[in-house]
C-alpha cells in the first residue's frame, strides 16, 4: 500500500511540475511575441516618419547652379563654360522622423542637422542675345553622412538644365536683370538605423522586460522628383573681375517618395522584473510598410552669391535659403500595419504634429569653372 500511495504521490509531483512548466513556456511565447509587436510597430512607424521628412526637405537642394552670376553673359554666341561643383544642404528636424516610437528609441541619437553634400561637374553655352543655356550633373556616392551613433546612408543622381536671359548689360551700381528657367530631375534613396543599437525598458503583458534592440537591416526610402525652378536675380560686373548678385528662385516640384522595405530587428532579454534572463534574441523580420507620398509643392529659394574672374578661371560661390511648402502628405498605407494609427499626434504622419514646424535648409555652393 505504502508503495502505491509513493507512486501516487510521485505522479502527482510530475503532473504538478507539468502543470507549472505550461505557463512558463506560453509566458515566455507571450513575451516574444509582445517584443515583436513593438518592433514592428516601431520599425513601421520609422519607415512612414522618413519619406515624410524627405518629402518635405529633398526639393531645397534640386537647382541648377554653378554657371555663376550672369552679369558676364555675352551677346555673342559661342562662349562656353566647363567645371566642377560641391554643395552641402544642411536639413533641419531630422530627428522628428524618430518621432513616436517606444522601444527603438532612436530619436535622441538622430542629429537634429544633417549634412546634405553633392558633387558634381558643370557646363553652359552662350546662344547669343544674352542668352546662355547651362546644366549640372550631380551625385553622392554612396555614403555613410553619419553624426556619432547613428548611421546614415545615402546615394544620389541628378540632372539639371537652365536657360537664362541677360534683359541688360550691368554699368557700375547698375545691376543687370537676368530672368531663368530652369528644370532638375532627382533620383536617389536614403537609409537610416542600420548597426544602430540602443536599451530599451518595456512594460510586456504586466511585466517589466529590458534589454537591448539593434536595427539590423534599416528603413530606408527612395525617390524620383522633377523640379521646374523659375528665377529672378541681379547682377553686378566690377572690372569683369568681381561679379556679386542677389536672386529668388521658386523650385515647383513633383514626383513620389516612398519607402523601400526589409526590415529587420533583434533584440535581447536581459531582465524580467529585474531577474536576470538567458533566452535566446528575439528577431523581428518582414516587409509590411508600403507607403509613399508627394514631395513638397513649393520651394522659395532667395540667394546671394559672387563671382572671381582671374583670366579664363571662375569661381562661384552662393548661398542658399531654402524654404520648402508642405504638401498633402498622402494617406494610403497599403500593406503597412494594421496598428499604425494616422490620427496619433506623437507620429510625424500626423498633420497636427507637423504644422508647429517650418521646413527649411540652408545650401551653400562652390563651382570652379574654365571659361573660354
Amino acid at each position: 500500500m505504502r508503495s502505491i500511495t509513493r507512486g501516487l504521490s510521485t505522479i502527482a509531483l510530475c503532473i504538478a511540475g507539468l502543470g507549472l512548466a505550461v505557463p512558463m513556456t506560453a509566458h515566455a511565447q507571450t513575451t516574444e511575441e509582445g517584443l515583436r509587436d513593438l518592433m514592428e510597430r516601431d520599425l513601421t512607424t520609422l519607415s512612414v516618419n522618413l519619406p515624410v521628412w524627405m518629402s518635405q526637405h529633398l526639393p531645397a537642394v534640386m537647382a541648377p547652379v554653378g554657371i555663376g552670376a550672369g552679369s558676364g553673359i555675352d551677346d555673342n554666341s559661342g562662349a562656353f563654360k566647363l567645371g566642377v561643383l560641391t554643395r552641402l544642404g544642411l536639413f533641419n528636424n531630422f530627428d522628428d522622423v524618430g518621432q513616436g516610437l517606444s522601444m527603438i528609441d532612436v530619436q535622441s541619437s538622430m542629429p537634429s542637422l544633417v549634412p546634405w553634400p553633392q558633387f558634381g561637374v558643370v557646363l553652359g553655352g552662350n546662344l547669343g542675345n544674352g542668352i546662355e543655356i547651362g546644366g549640372d550633373f550631380q551625385f553622392i556616392p554612396a555614403m555613410d553622412i553619419a553624426a556619432d551613433n547613428m548611421n546614415l546612408k545615402a546615394s544620389l543622381f541628378a540632372a539639371a538644365v537652365t536657360l537664362r536671359w541677360r534683359v541688360n548689360k550691368a554699368d557700375g551700381a547698375l545691376p543687370a536683370f537676368i530672368v531663368g528657367l530652369g528644370g532638375a530631375y532627382y533620383r536617389g534613396s536614403f537609409e537610416v538605423g542600420a548597426g544602430t543599437e540602443e536599451p530599451y525598458s518595456e512594460t510586456v503583458n504586466g511585466q517589466t522586460v529590458t534589454g537591448k534592440v539593434k536595427i539590423q537591416t534599416a528603413p530606408g526610402v527612395d525617390w524620383s522628383i522633377f523640379q521646374v525652378s523659375p528665377e529672378l536675380r541681379l547682377a553686378w560686373d566690377f572690372g569683369g573681375i568681381f561679379r556679386p548678385y542677389v536672386g529668388v528662385g521658386l523650385g515647383l516640384s513633383f514626383g513620389t517618395v516612398g519607402d523601400h522595405v526589409g526590415l529587420r530587428a533583434q533584440a535581447t532579454v536581459e531582465t524580467v522584473n529585474g531577474q536576470a534572463q538567458s533566452r535566446d534574441p528575439v528577431v523581428y523580420q518582414d516587409s509590411v510598410v508600403s507607403f509613399e507620398t508627394q514631395p513638397a509643392t513649393w520651394t522659395l529659394r532667395p540667394h546671394v552669391g559672387f563671382d572671381v574672374i582671374i583670366g579664363v578661371v571662375a569661381i562661384t560661390v552662393q548661398l542658399d535659403l531654402a524654404v520648402m511648402g508642405k504638401s498633402e502628405i498622402d494617406t494610403d498605407l497599403s500593406g503597412a500595419a494594421d496598428s499604425f494609427d494616422l490620427t496619433d499626434p506623437d507620429l510625424l504622419f500626423n498633420e497636427n504634429a507637423r504644422s508647429s514646424q517650418t521646413n527649411s535648409a540652408l545650401i551653400g555652393t562652390v563651382a570652379a569653372r574654365l571659361q573660354f
